[in-house]
């Protein structure tokens, strides 16, 4: 099972007003992602495979968790292996004015777990495939 409808790159913001802080969740086909939550000055990155294990299930597998404040880098604990659900709606946001994917994935070690994720792109940003490369 391939899950190819969470593949891309999903921002809690996606069409809302800009805000000074963000999540984002990355899916690669190859079945690698990463969260991101990201404000000024700091971040949190927990990094994890993940593959669909059913209808709407995937299973992710946390390997490392990097947080970021200032200049100083330090691992952190890496997260639980879960397997849960997730869903894909339709809805509109404030600044796009027109329908886009929405993701709501409540990963236990996400910030915003319960924040609907709107796709941003289905070939995630090259800061994120960097950032990939840097902490494998």
């Amino acid at each position: 099972m391939r899950g190819d409808e969470i593949i891309g790159q999903w921002s809690v913001e996606a069409g809302y007003h800009s805000s000074t802080e963000d999540e984002q969740f990355v899916f690669w086909s190859d079945g690698v992602g990463l969260v991101e939550y990201a404000r000024p000055g700091a971040s949190e990155c927990v990094l994890f495979g993940w593959a669909r294990t059913a209808i709407r299930t995937v299973r992710l597998e946390p390997h490392r968790c990097v947080r970021r404040d200032g200049d100083a880098v330090v691992d952190g604990d890496v997260p639980e292996v879960v397997e849960i659900g997730y869903r894909i709606t339709r809805e509109k946001r404030p600044l796009i004015g027109e329908v886009l994917p929405v993701l709501y994935l409540p990963a236990p070690f996400a910030a915003t777990p319960d924040g609907g994720y709107g796709l941003i792109t289905r070939e995630p940003a090259v800061y994120f495939t960097k950032m990939r490369r840097a902490s494998s």
